[in-house]
């Protein structure tokens, strides 16, 4: 069984848990952008958690070319039958996330399916081409993922005060800063209060998802799934791992507030 790409518009790629143990060799992770959405996609049409699906960053259209099984992070399962048309838009999400019975059929490099656009591994998907399933054939239950509780996104202080001013960690959690249509799986660009820096120069170190860095404009940038493994910018915060995906869903042009996390929080769903 296959989809066949009608349009695609934005970034539409293969997505799944990503790429671990990879970091020294200079690759991030990669993986889908918001989990959470994409194991309740899969979950939906009766796969494994992470299964490969397709990942929607704008609009997806598709045409059955036979019978096939499939679910969205928003849609419960059902059948798309031959030569049905389908259409997926991200918003109101940034991210959406289409799954198909047995998981999407994509080479596997490093042990990952997904796509990993800075790395170049794979490529987005394109008018014409086909998508089939892997035919997996484990079964798991329908239940869907947990709803992701609302307020504000938890943060714990960066490593690096020396290169901020004194109220530099107030100052990211004084106002809400809103999502910057100029942002990628890379990195979220953030719109709001600025960060002041200090006279400090710029040191390179290691990166993570969620890492928040200021760049010299004092906006900023809250690392994604495809970050660079070193940053010369200084990191003045991190979201608690527990609020990674509920950042990462709020829509571009949305508007996201932080707080002081724990770190309770910020090891769960680690």
């Amino acid at each position: 069984m296959s989809l066949v790409v009608v349009r695609a518009l934005g970034l539409v790629t293969v997505q799944d848990a990503g790429r671990a143990g990879h970091m020294h060799e200079g690759l991030a992770p990669g993986g889908a952008l918001v989990r959470a959405a994409l194991v309740a996609a899969n979950r939906a049409v009766g796969n494994a958690d992470f299964t490969p699906a397709i990942e929607v960053l704008g609009r997806l259209s598709i045409r059955a070319e036979a019978a096939v099984e499939i679910a969205t992070d928003r849609t419960p399962r059902r059948v798309l039958e031959r030569d049905a048309e389908l259409l997926i838009e991200s918003e109101p999400q940034r991210a959406t996330y289409l799954a198909i019975r047995g998981g999407v059929d994509a080479p596997r490099i490093l042990g990952s399916a997904s796509t990993h656009v800075a790395a170049q591994l794979g490529s987005a998907l394109v008018a014409g081409q086909r998508v089939s399933s892997a035919g997996a054939s484990e079964r798991v239950g329908v239940a869907s993922a947990a709803a992701n509780r609302g307020g504000a996104i938890h943060v714990l202080p960066g490593p690096d005060a020396y290169a901020f001013a004194p109220d530099a960690f107030a100052a990211l959690l004084s106002l809400p800063y809103r999502i910057s249509p100029q942002s990628d799986r890379v990195g979220t660009r953030l719109v709001g209060p600025v960060i002041a820096r200090s006279s400090a120069p710029d040191r390179s170190r290691p990166t993570v998802r969620g890492a928040i860095e200021v760049p010299r404009d004092g906006q900023p940038i809250v690392l994604g799934p495809e970050h660079p493994t070193t940053g010369g910018y200084p990191i003045v915060g991190v979201i608690c791992a527990a609020d990674l995906d509920r950042f990462f869903a709020t829509r571009i042009g949305g508007d996201v507030s932080f707080e002081v996390g724990h770190v309770a929080t910020s090891r769960a769903r680690s």
